[in-house]
């Protein structure tokens, strides 16, 4: 009995593992805001779907945003689940998509569609983000920048919410709990170095 109580502990144990998933922004030098994350798990972050608010003016262009799989070369989120059916052709034979860089293909979601905010033009957008990559080299980083958002009003406090109906964020190992640390209020500004 006490060699099965030691590994039912064990997995017990296995299965509350964590991790700590910081989604942010800041201010850049290019005039544009930042989305940047940061996971304290092992291995990368796959998917974030997210809300993103501001208290005053408007979201009116989203960028700095790779798109397609992350490569070694380019990691990062460029799968794009909102727009994916809209704007990528895969080859019904091999699997492969041909080309990637189509201009209508970008993480935001569709504002008809359920649960979506009002996208660019209003207070509010949702970007929905995944990763897909062949090897584990070629994985997005644990921390970078998502994508950039250019504000109508610099004095806006930003506010990033989870968007739980597509997922919030999503790990790669399923049975880890996620502990979001999710920014509200205003923007920081860098610190010059």
């Amino acid at each position: 009995m006490k060699k099965g109580s030691a590994i039912l502990t064990v997995l017990l144990l296995a299965s509350s593992a964590s991790a700590t998933v910081t989604v942010s922004a800041v201010w850049g030098e290019d005039g544009l805001v930042a989305i940047n994350y940061a996971t304290t798990d092992a291995e990368p972050v796959r998917a974030f779907a997210l809300d993103i608010t501001v208290d005053a003016g408007e979201i009116t262009a989203v960028s700095g945003f790779i798109r397609g799989e992350s490569t070694m070369d380019q990691p990062g989120y460029g799968i794009f689940p909102a727009s994916f059916s809209a704007a990528i052709t895969v080859d019904p034979t091999t699997g492969e998509v041909a080309d990637w860089d189509i201009v209508d293909y970008t993480p935001l979601a569709d504002p008809n569609d359920p649960g979506a905010l009002g996208g660019l033009g209003t207070a509010g957008v949702t970007l929905e983000m995944g990763a897909l990559y062949a090897a584990p080299e070629a994985a997005p980083l644990l921390f970078g920048t998502l994508c950039k958002l250019e504000l109508t009003d610099p004095s806006a406090s930003l506010f990033i919410d989870l968007n739980s109906i597509r997922g919030g964020i999503v790990l790669n190992d399923a049975t880890a709990a996620v502990a979001p640390v999710l920014q509200s209020g205003p923007i920081p500004v860098p610190v010059p170095q």
